[in-house]
């Protein structure tokens, strides 16, 4: 069965880092096989108001066994 994983970060370096720490965990956790990638770039405006620059990614994957 094929599934999908979606996850949205900010794109600060501090930021980045975790991230890329996140995912490695999950894939990890998780026995992902990664079939697929996706990511793309956009904002998020907060209550506030305030504009951040975000990355988008989407990960299509098979659990092994």
């Amino acid at each position: 069965m094929i599934l999908c994983r979606t996850w949205c970060t900010k794109c600060t370096p501090q930021a980045l880092e975790y991230f890329d720490n996140h995912l490695k965990e999950w894939t990890e956790k998780e026995k992902a096989k990664i079939l697929w990638t996706n990511q793309s770039f956009g904002t998020i405006e907060s209550k506030a108001g305030a504009r951040d620059a975000v990355l988008f990614i989407n990960i299509w994957y098979e659990k092994e066994a």
